[in-house]
């Protein structure tokens, strides 16, 4: 096995009165004062107690006499119009597109991070781009939802808040792609808010957590279960690490499963990223772990693996086809009132089937 790398985004500022012109920086409500004029986050599980003047493990935020403050309100590093498909959400929306956003900063340190571009790097100065412009650019652009991805999405929840009602309002749907380690009562303001999906990394067992994340799996599955108790739509990707967590696969599988086999898995394929330079996991392990996945799950998945029959929506009763896909698009979509049009038996899709915007399109 692998030894541990961990990978905290790189800061390059310090907490100042100063900021607080800035129009991204906004007092924070995710945060309880315990004394000395030192807060509580409460935004994700590592729940990061913080001094006056010191910053949180994810770079963004910031106590400053006493009040957390978020640097990322509306500052954004990337907006582009991509599938749903890509994120991957199989079973959320199919043939559409959304506006997909992101900002700087992660509270996990992944060493194998793919945007690590975006997610290793803390700061408050960017491009500031107010809510109504982002529902805008998705309106103007045959979009039919929004999306926060790239880096983790935890960082832009008080501006995600915002953008979601104004995206309902106007019709779109609005989810994110997240690892999975937001708080309960961050995932209850999103759900409130409009957020009707999550695609969800799990990074592998217990132990992969404790060792490489410094993070706790229950608590991203406890996340998980809320979420799904408030009707939020889940869909799972693991990225298989060889070296890392290759060996967690039954682990991750029992895991996803405990939230009902109907519970879409995303099995995908690494490569070597950031920090790490492990090899890039073999095909015929990601044919294997499909295979044995298929048996407890209805929906399984493999990615980054062109022409593989995970592509595909199969089915459970009689095995037909009834979503197509090549490569980050549904080609066919053959649903009919969202049943199998073979046997009639209801495909678990959240959503009618639509129409792409101008694919990959960037606004920044």
């Amino acid at each position: 096995m692998s030894r541990p790398v961990y990978s905290w985004p790189q800061t390059a500022y310090r907490p100042s009165a100063s900021l607080l012109r800035l129009p991204n920086v906004r007092e924070s409500p995710y945060y309880t004062r315990i004394g000395d004029g030192r807060v509580q986050c409460t935004l994700c599980h590592r729940r990061c107690v913080l001094a006056p003047g010191s910053l949180g493990a994810c770079g963004m935020r910031f106590n400053l006499e006493g009040r957390l403050y978020t640097a990322a309100y509306g500052l954004l590093t990337a907006a582009e119009s991509r599938p749903m498909e890509i994120k991957p959400l199989y079973h959320f929306y199919p043939g559409t597109s959304a506006l997909t956003i992101s900002t700087w900063g992660c509270n996990l340190p992944c060493a194998w991070c793919q945007n690590w571009h975006l997610s290793k790097v803390a700061s408050p100065v960017g491009a500031f781009v107010p809510p109504e412009r982002v529902v805008g650019w998705a309106v103007e652009n045959g979009d039919s939802g929004i999306n926060i991805s790239f880096n983790e999405p935890t960082l832009l929840v008080e501006y995600a808040e915002d953008v979601f009602k104004l995206a309902r309002a106007r019709g779109l749907h609005a989810s994110i792609n997240t690892n999975g380690y937001l708080t309960e009562e961050a995932v209850r303001r999103l759900a409130e808010a409009g957020m009707e999906g999550m695609n969800v990394d799990i990074k592998g067992g217990r132990e992969t957590y404790r060792r490489w994340l410094a993070a706790d799996l229950d608590k991203l599955l406890s996340t998980a279960r809320y979420a799904k108790s408030l009707g939020v739509h889940l869909e799972f990707t693991y990225l298989v690490i060889p070296g890392v967590n290759d060996g967690d696969a039954e682990e991750v599988l029992y895991a996803v499963a405990s939230l009902g086999r109907e519970t879409p898995l995303h099995i995908t394929a690494y490569f070597p990223a950031h920090k790490l330079s492990n090899p890039p996991t073999p095909p015929e392990l990601l044919d294997e772990l499909w295979r044995k996945a298929r048996r407890e799950l209805d929906y399984v998945y493999v990615g980054n693996v062109p022409g593989h029959p995970g592509q595909h929506t199969y089915c459970p009763r009689c095995g037909y086809p009834v979503i197509r896909r090549s490569v980050d698009r549904a080609v066919k979509i053959e649903l009919r009132d969202g049943r199998c049009p073979k046997c009639g038996y209801e495909i678990p899709v959240r959503g009618r089937p639509g129409r792409y915007g101008s694919l990959y399109r960037s606004f920044l």
